[in-house]
């Protein structure tokens, strides 16, 4: 990737301009493609949206030029296999935490994500009990933590209400 493009703009379907965050690059089948994120007018990333574009490397003037939309479910499934891909190079042990049951087990978990919320003033964290079994089949439970000095989970605590509930459900559906 080319560390001089950072952001670039397009037309949203909205016919409204649209700022966007690179997220890498990369050159398969003939083609170039970018993954990129959208910027909020603060110019922060909009969370879970991440999408693809194809495009040309203008070498005169360094820029990404004939964005185009990725429009074969064939490009889509080779897209995913290189996120995929990359993600499992640079994928970190995963983040251990030790819950207490209702019959006072001690269980290990991993946190599958950590986000907070301005609207409740509150931490939360999405994890599975750390077993063999596929991701896929694991239950994903949901508690809000009070967070460490360097943001480490310390305790978990109860989700108190409907619409915490509610927007933990929508962060996990984003996901």
């Amino acid at each position: 990737m080319n560390e001089e493009i950072q952001e670039f703009m397009i037309i949203g379907e909205d016919g409204k301009e649209q700022t966007c965050r690179v997220v890498f690059t990369f050159d398969a089948e003939e083609k170039s493609y970018v993954l990129f994120s959208l910027i909020d007018a603060e110019g922060n990333e909009i969370p879970g949206d991440i999408s693809a574009m194809t495009f040309d490397y203008d070498d005169n003037t360094g820029e990404m030029t004939n964005l185009q939309k990725v429009e074969t479910e064939a490009e889509w499934e080779m897209i995913n296999e290189v996120v995929l891909t990359l993600l499992n190079e640079f994928e970190e042990e995963p983040q251990l935490i030790t819950v207490t049951d209702e019959e006072g087990n001690d269980q290990v978990c991993e946190v599958v994500h950590t986000f907070d919320s301005e609207a409740f003033n509150k931490s939360y964290v999405l994890y599975v009990p750390a077993n063999d079994e596929p991701f896929e089949e694991r239950d994903i439970f949901a508690a809000q933590y009070v967070p460490g000095e360097n943001g480490e989970i310390t305790d978990l605590l109860p989700i108190e209400s409907d619409e915490e509930w509610a927007f933990v459900e929508d962060v996990l559906n984003e996901l």
